[in-house]
């Protein structure tokens, strides 16, 4: 076996080691630390509620042809944009969650649109939407922690 061969033998018992005890520890304490959050678990089911409410708020703001009317916090200009991709990744804060998606303006320019759904004494609802905003995101995230 040439050296090469012996580290890359190393490097996967290494990997396997430490895929290991991941495992180990993630059986371990994830029973502990999900009885500890005061919110739900974000199972699949409680993902695709929150996806909807979030597209279900989208359409039923949308124009005609599809497009979400917003005002532009940095210049104050009305500008319409046309929902792209959705995020998958789902971001829980304190008992909200942050939702996003990316979006086209009519004029090519893409943009993150966050959007963050609380459930309250109708269910899921949008409470706030935030274009271009990660930096209030970030700092939001920052102080729930």
């Amino acid at each position: 076996m040439t050296l090469h061969g012996v580290y890359r033998v190393r490097w996967i018992i290494r990997a396997i080691g430490l895929f290991v005890w991941l495992l180990a520890f993630s059986i371990i304490s994830l029973p502990a630390l999900a009885q500890t959050q005061s919110r739900p678990i974000l199972n699949e089911n409680l993902k695709a509620a929150l996806q909807a409410t979030m597209l279900e708020f989208i359409d039923n703001a949308a124009e005609t042809d599809g497009g979400f009317r917003y005002i532009d916090r940095k210049d104050g200009q009305t500008r319409i944009m046309y929902p792209a991709a959705i995020h998958p990744k789902i971001i829980p804060i304190g008992e909200d969650y942050f939702l996003c998606i990316e979006i086209m303006e009519a004029n090519g320019t893409q943009r993150l649109v966050d959007f963050l759904v609380r459930d309250g004494a109708a269910g899921l609802m949008v409470v706030d939407v935030m274009v271009d905003r990660r930096d209030l995101v970030k700092r939001a995230l920052a102080y729930a922690d």
